[in-house]
């Protein structure tokens, strides 16, 4: 996966709410997986990816994420 920055990404109003849900469902989905996964490193991989999701979350305004 290509992780350079080619342009920043503007998002504005409804579209901050869906992605504000899409990471909402994914962190989801990962706490699930992390609780079901018995390998230990697949299960380090989820974690990694699940702060990842949440640092994301965070970035966004408060208000798109509350819209969810």
């Amino acid at each position: 996966m290509d992780t350079a920055i080619h342009e920043p990404l503007n998002v504005r109003g409804e579209e901050l709410g869906v992605l504000a849900g899409l990471l909402a469902a994914e962190r989801n989905k990962l706490l699930v997986e992390i609780r079901h996964t018995d390998h230990r490193s697949f299960r380090e991989e989820l974690r990694h990816r699940l702060e990842l999701v949440e640092e994301l979350s965070q970035r966004l305004p408060a208000s798109s994420a509350a819209a969810f």
